[in-house]
Formats: C-alpha cells, structure tokens, sequence
C-alpha cells in the first residue's frame, strides 16, 4: 500500500477517536450521578507552574499544569490533554483552568525558545519532534493514565498534524481547528509573503508577547 495511504488512514484514524471521546464525553456529562464520588468538583485542582520537559536534544520545554483534585487531595489517574503554543502558555489560562475542573488534566507548553522554554524559536520546524517527546513524557507521569490528547488552533492546530505525523504511541487523538498549513496559506499564499508576515514575526520574537506593536 502507498506510505501516503497509510499516513492519511492512520489520521484520520486519529479524528474518528477524537469525535467518539467527545461524544462518550458528552453523554457521561448528562447523566445524573446517583452519589457523591471521588472525582474533582467544579474549581478543584492544582496549579504546577515551571515544570520542565526534556527533549531529545537536552532542551527543556516549560510547560503549566492544571490537574484535578480528588477529595482526598491527590490528582487522580485521567487522560491529559495539551496545547503546544508560541503564544505563551498563560494566555490560555482560562481553557486548561476549564478542563482541569471538568476532570481532565490539562498541560500548556511553550514550543522552544517562547515563554519560558529553552532554545530557539524557529517557526515550523521543531514542533513534530517536540510534540513527540511531550507526549511520551506526559503519558509517564503518575497523574495520566496513558492516553495524551492535543488540542487549540491556528498555530496550535498545525502542531498538532506535525506531531501526528510523528506516530507517538500515546497520542489518542488530536482536535485542530484552523490549522496554518505551511506553504499553503501561511507565511505564503501561492509562494507569495503576506504582509501580515512582519507583524506576526515580530509578535513571536522573543520570550514574551508582542501584541501591542501593531494596535
């Protein structure tokens, strides 16, 4: 069979999981509980800011985790779900806050060289292996119970297909919406540089935000 075949076969594999979780996630959402049981009420969970992951390279990604709370205290065993963004990882404080009290836990991660990740940013080029090793080393830690999902969009939509791609055994699905397509509609359309180019570049440049430069 044509490798390019089974690479589209396997995502699409990737998709069909993700609709089916949401839709289980969703009936189990609206059926009443018959009593009180150990899980995270609405609100409970605990914050780890600065967590490091190594990469392959012996970069180190900073990540922020959000992880439900039993009410014994301790984050019980969940899938994890992640974004990997240049955006700076506080900036999706509210969503990961959403998902941590509904019982998923949830990981920002800086991709290299934003936030408070080692390394250099380099738009595109890193996320497929990067996104590998966050998944790997989220699926070992004590609080996942093996399956890692990724989600968010535009920049945060393309890493995930880069890191599909990549195979990670732990990868469950991905949920990508409005995924830049490098060399089809982002940084060129039709070979030809957008002149929102420079304002994007330069909102990425450095560690932090750049936002305001353009308002």
């Amino acid at each position: 069979m044509d490798k390019s075949v089974i690479v589209r076969d396997r995502l699409l594999s990737y998709l069909i999981v993700g609709a089916a979780l949401l839709i289980s996630g969703a009936l189990v959402a609206q059926t009443p509980s018959a009593a009180p049981s150990s899980s995270s009420p609405p609100g409970n969970y605990d914050l780890r800011w600065g967590v490091k992951i190594p990469m392959r390279d012996k970069v180190k990604l900073n990540a922020t985790l959000y992880l439900p709370k039993r009410l014994d205290g301790q984050p019980p065993r969940t899938p994890v779900i992640f974004t990997l963004t240049p955006y700076i990882s506080d900036t999706y404080h509210d969503r990961a806050a959403y998902f941590a009290s509904h019982g998923y836990a949830f990981a920002l991660v800086d991709v290299r060289g934003r936030g408070n990740s080692e390394g250099e940013f380099e738009p595109f080029a890193n996320e497929p292996r990067d996104g590998y090793d966050v998944v790997e080393w989220l699926a070992g830690q004590p609080f996942c119970d093996g399956k890692v999902a990724m989600w968010g969009g535009s920049y945060a939509g393309f890493d995930q297909w880069a890191t599909a791609k990549e195979f990670p055994p732990h990868l469950a699905t991905i949920v990508p919406a409005a995924a830049a397509h490098p060399g089809l509609d982002y940084p060129f359309t039709n070979n030809i540089g957008l002149t929102y180019d420079m304002q994007w570049f330069t909102f990425t440049s450095g560690r932090t935000g750049q936002e305001h430069l353009f308002a």
